[in-house]
């Protein structure tokens, strides 16, 4: 868009990296998109998404009923996108817990407009800078106050214990900052966290066709070695291959710490760097269990999460007392007509399965199909006839994230958003070195497909004004 020369260089044969989807017969299992941060138009995120031809004029999906909880006792909980709504049906089911409740609603409604700067700060003029805090004013105290507690700390003041399963739910891991569920709730209410129908799959490769059309190379199968340096400026990149690809910048949007120690040797590493890879929490390894069903289940929830008794034990050390499904019907452009995809998705150790996959690989295979056939069980005792009309089934470890996509211990999202991380920020840059540039989820604390884009626009902005050019983004 800037009148630059670029290739990427892709080591798998599809563009997208976590964003992936593969085909099992008439299914297509979705790794990565359930609901998309910047589905409304009025967001800064949809102009990204807008910019990169990621939404391709295709439909979105928003549900009123975004999560089902369900507990032993029966009781069940319907999370709404509607703040209102969901206020009542929490203290439908804890009015002892009313005032956590309304502070909590009224939290997400104040902090739903949220959305990033323009441009990065290292480029923002003082009064730009003034401009923005001034924006962001009526949400500063609320922003700080959430921020720095930490999820479960703030679940301790909550009474009833179904109340706190079914807001753990939403939040997913109990040492993150409580912001990320305010967001969460903000951005449902606002309608800008919606399904883009087609999944990851249509997504990505949307992206890789603007791209293409735009003028850019994208090279595939073309795994990267080594990042070439002269006189601490990078210069190009060696493949694994033996190839040299020369470049007068270089930016990397792979694993930040293959990227820095490997493919740089660990040459150009500052405090800031080294604190973080050596002390910062990582979002824990994903394993995903998907099942391709020859029937439809007009029963079910979008999503629900499910009680399990007993729990399900993943490895030696992690254990799950509930589960979370995903159901994909036709209108997901998932499956055909009277199918049905259904996703679970829950945490494990890393380095259990990744030893187990290198050192006993017959036993991985078979611990593989253990848990799936437990969760194969889980499903059919809740959902009638899922292992009767079962078609199509596989289970991804962190092992096998970490296989595809080289990311460091599995984690699909990089740094997790504790109260002591949020909101701080890698630099893009590394010390000492020049024309080298980092984008992703490895810079961006909280990770995930927004903020890996938006690290990306940064980076060309910083680009443009690196070379005295004014930065324009277009839509197509």
């Amino acid at each position: 868009m800037n009148g630059y020369k670029t290739e990427i260089l892709e080591a798998n044969t599809v563009p997208g990296g976590l964003c992936a989807a593969w085909d099992r017969g008439p299914y297509v299992f979705d790794g990565c998109l359930r609901w998309l941060v910047g589905t409304h138009p009025s967001s800064a995120f949809h102009r990204i998404w807008s910019e990169l031809g990621a939404l391709a004029g295709r439909k979105i999906v928003d549900h009123d009923e975004f999560l089902r909880i369900e507990g032993l006792d029966g009781q069940v909980l319907s999370l709404s996108s509607d703040l209102d709504q969901l206020a009542r049906d929490c203290k439908r089911i804890a009015p002892e817990d009313s005032a956590l409740v309304d502070n909590l609603v009224r939290a997400a409604r104040r902090c739903a407009p949220l959305d990033p700067p323009e441009k990065p700060l290292e480029l923002m003029s003082g009064l730009e800078k003034m401009k923005l805090l001034v924006r962001c004013f009526p949400m500063l105290l609320t922003i700080a106050r959430w921020k720095n507690r930490e999820f479960g700390a703030y679940l301790a003041a909550c009474r009833n214990p179904f109340l706190r399963e079914a807001l753990i739910a939403v939040a997913g891991d109990a040492r993150m900052s409580a912001l990320a569920l305010v967001m969460v709730l903000g951005w449902r209410s606002r309608k800008n966290a919606g399904y883009v129908a087609g999944g990851s799959r249509a997504f990505a490769q949307a992206m890789a066709g603007r791209y293409a059309r735009l003028g850019g190379v994208l090279r595939y199968e073309t795994q990267v070695a080594s990042v070439l340096v002269e006189n601490d400026r990078a210069t190009g990149l060696r493949c694994a291959d033996g190839r040299v690809v020369p470049a007068s910048t270089v930016v990397s949007c792979a694993d930040g710490r293959t990227t820095i120690f490997n493919l740089l040797e660990g040459r150009y590493v500052g405090k800031r760097i080294r604190c973080a890879y050596n002390q910062w929490e990582v979002f824990p390894g994903l394993f995903q269990a998907s099942l391709g069903v020859n029937r439809i289940f007009p029963e079910a929830p979008r999503a629900v999460n499910l009680p399990l008794s007993p729990p399900l034990k993943v490895d030696g050390a992690t254990k799950h007392d509930r589960l979370e499904a995903a159901f994909f019907g036709s209108d997901s452009g998932l499956c055909p007509a009277g199918k049905t995809i259904i996703i679970v998705r829950f945490s494990g150790r890393y380095e259990h399965w990744a030893d187990l996959r290198q050192h006993q690989p017959a036993d991985y295979a078979q611990a593989k199909q253990r848990l799936l056939q437990e969760i194969i069980g889980i499903l059919d005792r809740r959902f009638e006839r899922v292992a009767r009309h079962l078609e199509q089934a596989d289970l991804a470890t962190p092992a096998t994230f970490a296989r595809f996509t080289g990311n460091w211990q599995g984690s699909i999202q990089g740094w997790l958003p504790t109260p002591a991380i949020l909101g701080r920020r890698l630099p893009r840059t590394l010390p000492g070195l020049k024309d080298f540039y980092m984008a992703g989820h490895w810079v961006e604390p909280g990770g995930g497909l927004p903020s890996a884009a938006l690290s990306g626009k940064y980076v060309a902005q910083m680009i443009c004004a690196r070379d005295g050019k004014v930065f324009a983004a277009t839509e197509p």
